[in-house]
């Protein structure tokens, strides 16, 4: 009861600052979501990369994290209230569940990826902590080690997070369709902000936002850590392949198969992926 009523109050918190702040502003209120590891911060990427670029045209490399992180600094959940910088979007992100303050926002952009190579990918960056799987009850945390466990015990969730995003977003990004396409997902979307529309941008933003760019440039900078904490307690590589159907090397079959029973419309939204 004490944990529900601080929490309670601490939203309550967030939501008043966030409504103060928000009605002073005129510019498009941008909320980004998605479950951890679900290509949230590659669509960051790809749209903060296209606004640089409608600034400086001649730009021959992706933004860094640090500079991602500067130009989107606002996240939802911790009431935070940077202003934008000049010719960038005020935009927000959050990885919480719907919440109230979502009214606040429009539009509002849902991402989602599969859940077998979301939860994978989501393991190995709570895994790769001083103190592992830290979010989680201590009681719980030693079986988390197991990968299949893992991912049997946060299907749920997932699920959960899924259909609720769906109710609340203005528009959905699917990762799948992105891997096939990022030109045409990426365009799609930038209509629908109705910002000005340049096709070679377009390309060149999703160019300079392939996992391959990413990556090199994290080792170039020093930024391997990506979106993670950069204080020394996050020891993995925030960006690692980005590819689809890792599950096929990672799980056990009846680890796959019960993500499946869970969560039928697999095939269906994420077509090609299952053999």
């Amino acid at each position: 009861m004490i944990n529900y009523l601080k929490d309670k109050y601490y939203w309550h918190k967030v939501d008043q600052k966030l409504r103060i702040f928000l009605k002073e502003e005129n510019d498009q209120k941008i909320l980004m979501f998605g479950y951890p590891k679900s290509g949230n911060t590659w669509l960051r990427f790809l749209l903060f990369n296209y606004c640089n670029l409608l600034l400086n045209p001649d730009e021959d490399k992706t933004i860094s994290y640090d500079r991602l992180n500067i130009l989107q600094n606002n996240v939802m959940d911790r009431g935070t209230t940077f202003s934008n910088e000049k010719g960038f979007p005020l935009f927000y992100r959050t990885h919480k569940i719907y919440h109230k303050s979502y009214s606040l926002f429009s539009p509002k952009i849902f991402i989602h990826r599969n859940p077998l190579d979301t939860l994978i990918s989501a393991y190995y960056f709570y895994k790769n902590r001083d103190v592992p799987f830290s979010d989680d009850v201590i009681e719980i945390r030693e079986k988390l080690f197991d990968i299949d466990f893992y991912i049997c015990y946060n299907i749920n969730n997932w699920i959960n997070f899924y259909y609720t995003s769906l109710k609340n977003a203005d528009v959905v990004m699917n990762y799948s369709k992105m891997r096939i396409n990022c030109k045409k997902e990426l365009s799609e979307l930038i209509c629908f902000l109705d910002w000005d529309f340049d096709e070679k941008l377009v390309e060149k933003a999703v160019e300079f936002s392939s996992f391959k760019n990413i990556k090199k440039m994290g080792e170039v900078n020093s930024q391997q850590y990506g979106n993670g904490p950069n204080d020394g307690t996050f020891n993995g590589k925030f960006t690692r392949s980005g590819l689809e159907s890792q599950f096929y090397h990672e799980l056990q079959d009846e680890t796959i198969n019960f993500v499946l029973d869970k969560f039928p419309n697999f095939n269906k939204i994420y077509p090609d992926l299952i053999e």
